[in-house]
């Protein structure tokens, strides 16, 4: 039995570019491929928000990223997945996340994507300072 491959991960000051990582995870053996972009809102908690700064410590968040993608992947059976998480001061709009999963079949991809949210919110060390429009700022 072939081992599964690695996920892509990455974390990056760039735009996030949904169309190469969909590219790049089209296989032949996947009948579902399923993206996933978290955008900056503009509110948060009741607090109007323009901007957000994303901060991590990289090399251990792209450590975390990749074990939480493995484990996703494992449970449900997928073979593909890719995640890029942007860093650095992003406008209400702009995609922070981008998550890209194939597999044989949407059930499998869909709670491989949940699951692998889930658990990035809860271990990855990536850290947000919302700024709302009259310069104030709260850490989450």
């Amino acid at each position: 039995m072939d081992a599964a491959p690695e996920p892509i991960i990455q974390v990056t000051r760039d735009k996030i570019d949904v169309t190469d990582l969909v590219a790049q995870l089209t296989k032949p053996d996947c009948g579902a491929i399923l993206t996933f972009l978290g955008v900056v809102r503009d509110h948060a908690d009741g607090h109007s928000v323009e901007e957000i700064d994303y901060t991590c410590y990289e090399e251990m968040a792209t450590k975390e990223l990749a074990s939480v993608a493995r484990k996703s992947m494992m449970k449900h059976g997928v073979k593909h997945v890719a995640v890029v998480h942007r860093i650095g001061l992003l406008k209400v709009g702009e995609a922070s996340l981008g998550l890209v999963v194939a597999s044989p079949h949407r059930v499998e991809g869909f709670a491989c994507a949940q699951m692998l949210i889930d658990e990035m919110k809860k271990t990855v060390p990536i850290w947000k300072k919302e700024f709302g429009p009259d310069g104030t700022h709260w850490v989450e």
